[in-house]
């Protein structure tokens, strides 16, 4: 405070000099000043959110190149599964056998399926924490930013 309590003497003191060209220099200086902060705190604030933007953009492209990728595949799976029940049904020497396959292939499929809800979980998860942190980060700049402008 007591700082500021100086600035503002000398500002004042500058500014009642007698001297036009002093109090010119000193309207120059503060408008100098001020058009240095409101530059800084404009970079500052689209850097951020450029950065915001970048971060959401890449979460969006990995979540659904996750959910493509498990959309091919579930496809795949479904078309072995089609061709295997259209072989037993044909009436196969190996349709016992096949039975048991498809059996089996389909708790590896529920599993499968339980797995990659996970994983989509899991990436909403992590989508929400970096939305928090960009959040945070956004706030913490409009603080700053805040804070310049009182000076």
């Amino acid at each position: 405070m007591t700082s500021s309590n100086n600035k503002g003497t000398l500002l004042n003191a500058l500014a009642q000099s007698p001297h036009q060209w002093v109090q010119l220099a000193t309207v120059a200086l503060v408008a100098l000043t001020g058009f240095a902060n409101w530059a800084a705190t404009q970079n500052s604030g689209d850097r951020s959110r450029h950065e915001i933007e970048e971060a959401r953009r890449a979460n969006t492209e990995g979540q659904q190149r996750i959910k493509d990728e498990v959309v091919r595949q579930v496809a795949e799976i479904h078309s072995w599964l089609k061709q295997a029940q259209e072989e037993f049904h044909a009436g196969n020497a190996d349709s016992a056998n096949n039975r048991k396959i498809l059996l089996a292939f389909k708790d590896e499929l529920a599993a499968f399926e339980t797995r990659q809800l996970a994983a989509l979980d899991n990436q909403t998860s992590i989508l929400k924490n970096q939305s928090a942190i960009l959040q945070q980060l956004h706030q913490f700049m409009s603080e700053r930013k805040k804070q310049l402008e009182g000076q």
